[in-house]
């Protein structure tokens, strides 16, 4: 899996875990104080992340870290 692969996958992956909980960009950007744009180009793997925005995604979706990654362990 390239590195661009990797983004677009995790990208995809948190877009997923959003909408199973019932919430839209608009929501989670509420919960934890991001831009909409920012947001939308991360779920679309056009922005690599860094690691403490990746927390605070996961804590405002109320999961794991490692719950976000779930494509990645099924893939290897």
């Amino acid at each position: 899996m390239t590195d661009e692969e990797f983004i677009k996958a995790l990208g995809k992956s948190i877009a997923k875990t959003r909408k199973s909980k019932g919430m839209s960009q608009l929501d989670l950007c509420s919960e934890i104080g991001m831009e909409k744009p920012n947001l939308s180009a991360i779920e679309n793997g056009r922005k690599n992340i860094a690691s403490t925005t990746l927390r605070k995604i996961a804590d405002g979706l109320k999961c794991e870290v490692g719950d976000l990654f779930e494509f990645y362990a099924i893939k290897k």
